[in-house]
């Protein structure tokens, strides 16, 4: 395929500027391309030819942008071959008996991405062109059954999350493609194995490898043929997504991940190289046949906390493997959302998980003929919580203990029964089976079955050969729940980008170079004057390239510009690109002043990172941080922030101060020490995804320092910051937010501009951790109604007294919470060190399956308003008498009422009742 031409953008001095266009590709993407390292440039000198090794020219455009500070390196549309490979050492804390030592360990790669470069290419979809693999492709010749494709070592490390607990295992020293270090990307292109052969089946080493470090991504990539694809360990902060993946071996492996990875949109399957319409493509029925006998599309070791939403992996041997990690007994928890297996020997293999459990909704799991839709192993004893999810093929469990619950699934199977349990407990509500006879099978080792309205037609099927199964069956309208909304829109159709593809690439005052220099002239004013250049030129991009920047006044992004800088992915502070620093506090108005960074109707900021120099200087400390304005204010709808990252603020985003209707924020990360993102002003139809609060964004700093001050907020923000805000709003989606340390993670509340409550909001995979109060609704009227799916809501031990999962309501019947207002919770996650499960102080709340692994005493506390509990685990241990607030459930003699329904209890049923006869429920009908 021929290299397509390029139209470079302008890089000129304020008093020449002038506005060029961005990088012209063959294919549509979601922004407009901008790049100041094209691999085809006489200067790196990579070719699109047969027989041409692009391996030095590759790299040498990849560390040119390294030494600029960062950037995208571009790959115009073209077959780009790989004939040879570059040797490095990992060294390893190895075993020697009792003893240890570091040893290096040799290994190959082929291109290696160091801090702060992403490689970019021209990609076509291949789901809207018929299959073929498009654009820009990189042909891998070299590495064809290598004897270090997967290679590992037994070695010792210190886990920092068990207070560095001695481990053994298994570290990876495997040749690679592409080694991605901390905070790179790779996107828009297509990873093809031209010498790869269906009838002879050669390893080759992994595609795409993370060794260490936070902030690898992966996205809109086609890997069309590869043995192994996406491998990360130990690692933090992945996040593959749009990707199609076609491997012969394993899809995606995860191990040690300690901070969120996330896996978005992906689908691996062996179509994409048997309809690449490459040369010696397989059909599909051979490629089908390799991946059913040898394959497994994601491969789950230790992760803490992963997310997996819109994952589709069809035709494998094993779809999803769920673990621990080789060597010790270190275990994943994760919630899934929207996950699709099908034509797999075993759906989903789920060999242990941690007490934390796993979370699956709205998903659907499919076995091949014989095969099973989902099968637990001997090690597994925890919970696992299956919520509006269809199985075709049987369920069966050989797991020593724990608890696997089903609320609103479906169960089709062809042998001789759909669920088969042989040891633990099960729960099943309101689930539905396709056949009058064969659902469910209880081995000789179960503890319990319990079902409320569930089977065929209302009738269960049960062959128990138990030795002594608590079973309880229990059906009628009286226990009938709203099911799990389905078909939820989780991602905006058309990502926002300017409506011209004008860039301007101004060169601006700027601290450069791996040292700790700050920038000491204000840009401010010529910052304004380059974005309303841009705005007069129609609109577009206004570009920073690698580079600190001081900015200490206000600007204003005028309609239809972006401000961008050298991310085009989600970043750390620690890997460096284009920061933005300031000491603007509000001037003379303080707090109330003007936002640093304030957008326009239909403006954006994109791929750089703030920070805060005097957040903790001048009579502030981390004890008292400064107090200052948001950093960015949206003022008008359609504005967007995308990619943008904070290593230290006070505030974060406001959308609450003017209507921003249609906003659109992805991937906004860092530590801010007040407020994170908070919405309302009557704005309807937005879109808050993926933001990523974690003190450490403040503490881990890129190489040389780069200027950014090193703050650790942790205790402040546990007891002072609101992580998200969420007030007059409707339509609004929020999806996957992580916050760690917060004093509310996330908060409803009446809106101070309008004046009105929340409205009906739906939000998906939500977690707040290390939180005091992690989900907490202050104010609500009878038209508020709150649903979270997948929900995990953790409190540590903070400063604060009294901690708690959820809060409704601020003080026992509130007149704030209407008692209409509801707040529903399917499939849902609790830890910690809460001294309170759950607050209610008025309104409904509905707990439609959780996992209370530590409960608090009480676990939910209800003191005036209406509580109903389904499906759901209460694992921690209550030992001594039932009374005050030893147990699970207290009522209030000014509570409605408090529902137990179809739930099991570790130490039973567990209650303190003020209010005869308001405590009801399955649970409490006497068993017959």
């Amino acid at each position: 395929m021929a290299v397509i031409a390029v139209v470079a953008m302008v890089f000129a001095t304020l008093a020449n500027a002038q506005v060029g266009t961005s990088i012209k590709t063959v294919y549509p993407t979601k922004d407009w391309v901008v790049s100041d390292f094209i691999v085809t440039d006489a200067t790196f000198g990579a070719k699109a030819e047969p027989g041409f090794d692009n391996r030095p020219a590759f790299q040498a455009a990849i560390d040119a942008a390294y030494t600029n500070g960062g950037g995208v390196v571009y790959i115009p549309a073209g077959n780009y071959e790989f004939r040879s490979t570059q040797t490095a050492t990992r060294t390893v804390r190895v075993r020697q008996g009792s003893e240890q030592r570091m040893k290096d360990f040799a290994y190959h790669y082929v291109l290696n991405l160091p801090s702060g470069v992403q490689l970019r290419g021209d990609w076509a979809d291949p789901e809207l062109n018929d299959g073929k693999v498009l654009g820009s492709i990189l042909e891998v010749r070299v590495g064809k059954d290598a004897p270090n494709y997967n290679g590992t070592v037994e070695s010792w490390w210190n886990d920092a999350q068990a207070g560095n607990a001695l481990r053994t295992t298994y570290t990876s020293i495997a040749d690679r493609f592409i080694d991605m270090n901390s905070g790179t990307g790779v996107t828009n292109l297509s990873v093809w194995y031209p010498e790869q052969d269906i009838n002879d089946i050669k390893p080759y080493p992994w595609t795409l490898f993370q060794p260490s470090g936070d902030c690898a991504t992966v996205e809109n990539v086609t890997l069309v043929n590869a043995y192994n694809g996406f491998y990360s360990a130990p690692s933090e902060l992945h996040y593959v997504l749009n990707s199609y993946i076609t491997a012969l071996h394993t899809g995606i492996e995860v191990h040690v991940c300690t901070d969120i990875g996330r896996i978005e949109n992906v689908s691996i399957n062996p179509k994409y190289w048997a309809h690449s319409g490459l040369p010696g493509a397989p059909s599909l029925e051979k490629v089908a046949g390799y991946t059913k006998a040898n394959g497994t599309g994601f491969n789950m070791h230790r992760s803490d906390w992963e997310y997996v939403s819109n994952l589709s992996v069809s035709d494998y041997k094993t779809g999803m493997w769920v673990g621990r990690e080789p060597g010790y007994d270190d275990t994943p928890n994760a919630q899934f959302y929207e996950i699709h297996i099908k034509n797999c020997e075993t759906g989903m293999y789920v060999q242990a998980v941690n007490p934390y459990g796993l979370l699956i909704s709205n998903a659907t799991f499919g076995a091949e003929k014989d095969g099973k839709a989902v099968y637990f192993s001997n090690d597994f004893k925890t919970s696992v919580q299956f919520n509006g999810v269809d199985f075709t093929g049987p369920v069966v469990s050989d797991g020593s203990d724990g608890v696997i619950s089903f609320e609103g699934c479906t169960f089709s199977h062809d042998g001789d029964y759909a669920l088969t349990i042989n040891n633990g407990n099960v729960l099943l509500t309101q689930s539905e089976f396709k056949k009058p006879a064969g659902h469910v099978l209880l081995g000789t080792d179960v503890n319990t079955l319990k079902s409320v309205n569930s089977g065929y037609k209302g009738k269960l099927e049960i062959k128990n050969d138990s030795k002594s199964a608590n079973v309880e069956i229990n059906s009628g309208k009286k226990y009938l729940v709203d099911l799990i909304p389905k078909n939820i829109v989780t991602d905006i159709q058309v990502h926002p980008k300017p409506p011209a593809n004008n860039v301007l690439k101004v060169d601006l005052p700027r601290a450069t170079g791996m040292n700790n220099e700050q920038p000491t002239e204000d840009i401010s004013v010529p910052l304004q004057k380059a974005l309303n250049e841009v705005k007069a030129a129609g609109g577009g991009t206004m570009y920073l390239p690698g580079g600190r920047y001081l900015v200490n006044s206000p600007i204003k992004i005028p309609s239809g510009v972006e401000l961008r800088g050298t991310w085009d992915v989600q970043h750390h502070t620690q890997s460096g690109g284009v920061g933005i620093f300031t000491t603007y506090a509000g001037g003379a108005d303080g707090e109330k002043g003007a936002s640093l960074i304030q957008l326009a109707e239909g403006a954006g900021i994109r791929g750089l990172t703030l920070s805060q120099l005097n957040l903790a200087t001048d009579g502030n400390s981390t004890e008292n941080p400064r107090v200052t304005p948001f950093l960015i204010q949206g003022q008008g709808p359609d504005v967007y922030i995308v990619n943008v990252t904070v290593a230290g603020g006070d505030k974060g985003i406001d959308l609450a101060s003017y209507n921003t209707s249609r906003h659109y924020v992805d991937y906004f990360a860092g530590v801010l020490a007040r407020a994170g993102i908070w919405v309302g002003g009557g704005a309807e139809g937005g879109f808050i995804r993926n933001m990523q609060l974690n003190p450490h964004y403040g503490s881990r700093l890129p190489a040389g320092g780069q200027g950014y001050p090193k703050i650790s907020l942790t205790r402040f923000v546990q007891s002072h910051c609101s992580a998200l805000k969420f007030a007059d709003i409707k339509h609004q989606t929020i999806f996957n937010n992580f916050v760690y340390g917060s004093f509310n993670g996330i908060h409803f509340l009446k809106d101070a501009i309008t004046g009105k409550n929340p409205g009906e909001m739906t939000i998906v995979g939500h977690g707040s951790d290390g939180c005091s109060y992690s989900l907490f609704v202050e104010d609500a009227d009878k038209k508020t109604k709150l649903i979270a799916i997948n929900s995990e809501l953790v409190n540590t031990r903070t400063a604060e007294p009294v901690r708690s999962y959820v809060l409704m309501g601020g003080e026992a019947n509130t007149p704030n919470v209407h008692p209409d207002a509801q707040l529903i919770l399917y499939n849902s996650a609790f830890w910690g060190s809460p001294t309170v499960g759950a607050i209610i102080n008025n309104g409904t709340v509905r707990f439609q399956q959780a996992n209370f692994q530590r409960s608090g005493a009480p676990g939910i506390d209800n003191r005036g308003g209406a509580t109903h509990v389904y499906s759901s685990y209460f694992a921690q241990r209550m030992p001594g008498e039932a009374a005050g607030d030893n147990v699970y459930i207290k009522q209030h003699a000014a509570s409605v009422s408090t529902e137990l329904t179809n739930n099991y209890y570790i130490s039973g049923p567990r209650e303190s009742n003020a209010k005869s006869g308001k405590i009801y429920g399955s649970d409490i009908v006497p068993r017959k």
